[in-house]
């Protein structure tokens, strides 16, 4: 990936390229943005703007562009220093406490986010409640949130594990076990995120 030196302009840094499909509203031509960038914790990265220009359709995400080692991160949480550890999970981490028998695996549309322990059961909390609001049986539901709400509490340890195939994940801090994922581990995990070499975008 070409690291623009300080001082470089932000024009520098910005690719374009025409799409060969067509715009999903109106079927006009589509173009692709990409700026080069470093995003603190997860590296370089594109931000990738897909515009069209008969109409107001606009798509943007942001692309890791790092392939790293397929690793899987543990921690016990069992103090409240554990609770405040940092995870960073890429567009293609899966995220599990076995104690909830949850797991929350990336799709299409993931993003990236960079989050706490806490934080962590915060969102498996409000995909919990998401589910209720879609017609998920409300009894079984409110079990879960109260044990959620015990781990939140340090009521009680669990689990979390961190997986992801691009290396792109991770917990921070000295009590989380890594291990390098098996080639068997990786691929049967789900993988939501699109690596791209910049290098490789036709500037034209």
């Amino acid at each position: 990936m070409r690291t623009p030196a300080f001082g470089t302009s932000m024009v520098d840094r910005v690719r374009e390229n025409a799409l060969g499909p067509p715009c999903p509203q109106c079927g006009g031509g589509l173009r692709l943005t990409a700026l080069e960038m470093d995003i603190p914790h997860f590296g370089p990265a594109l931000l990738a703007t897909i515009q069209c220009g008969g109409c107001s359709f606009r798509h943007t995400d942001t692309i890791l562009t790092r392939q790293g080692e397929p690793s899987r991160f543990t921690l016990a949480v069992t103090a409240r220093e554990h609770r405040d550890a940092r995870v960073i999970r890429s567009q293609s981490g899966t995220l599990r406490i076995p104690e909830l028998g949850a797991s929350q695996e990336p799709g299409p549309q993931s993003e990236s986010f960079l989050t706490n322990v806490e934080g962590v059961l915060w969102r498996f909390r409000d995909i919990v409640e998401s589910a209720v609001a879609l017609g998920a049986d409300a009894a079984e539901a409110g079990a879960v949130l109260a044990r959620i709400d015990r781990l939140i509490a340090g009521a009680e340890p669990f689990t979390l594990i961190v997986e992801d195939p691009t290396g792109n994940s991770a917990i921070v801090h000295r009590d989380a076990e890594r291990v390098r994922l098996a080639p068997e581990e990786a691929a049967a995990l789900r993988q939501g995120a699109i690596i791209i070499d910049p290098s490789a975008i036709d500037p034209t």
